[in-house]
């Protein structure tokens, strides 16, 4: 074996960080992904609560207030919806626009997930190479130290 063969330790040492930022990446990339999709279901549950009001609007629900306590409540204007549109600015709609602005954000994060997905795959691809090539130089290296 050639001196032009040998393993480099410092090629190692950077692969190794280079995988350690790597997983840093894929651990943010997975807990925004958690976020959109607890968002996500979120507005599909304020959908199906909205839809049961037109169904029967005389229904009460329940008021979760914090702490893990609920009242039941009897929504006095179902047909008027408060809707927090970003950046703390909330606007009133009836009950179908605000079904609509809802689907429309379900759809818009249901995206956003599909990239951040596709994005947390190639990391995930990216991060086996390394270690493939990790791997392969660990084996060299053992092989060198057998020789001698």
């Amino acid at each position: 074996m050639s001196k032009l063969d040998a393993v480099d330790p410092r090629e190692v040492q950077m692969l190794k960080q280079y995988l350690n930022e790597i997983s840093k990446e894929a651990e943010a990339y997975s807990s925004q992904l958690q976020i959109l999709e607890s968002r996500r279901l979120e507005s599909v549950s304020a959908i199906e609560t909205l839809n049961s009001f037109s169904e029967s609007p005389d229904s009460t629900v329940l008021l979760q207030i914090g702490g893990g306590a609920s009242v039941r409540v009897k929504i006095e204007e179902p047909e008027k919806v408060l809707l927090n549109i970003g950046s703390d600015v909330i606007v009133e709609k009836n009950c179908q626009d605000s079904c609509t602005y809802l689907n429309d954000r379900v759809k818009e994060l249901e995206v956003l997930e599909k990239k951040l997905s596709a994005a947390l795959e190639q990391l995930n691809r990216q991060a086996g190479d390394i270690a493939k090539k990790m791997e392969a130089s660990y084996k060299q290296l053992q092989a060198e130290n057998a020789d001698f």
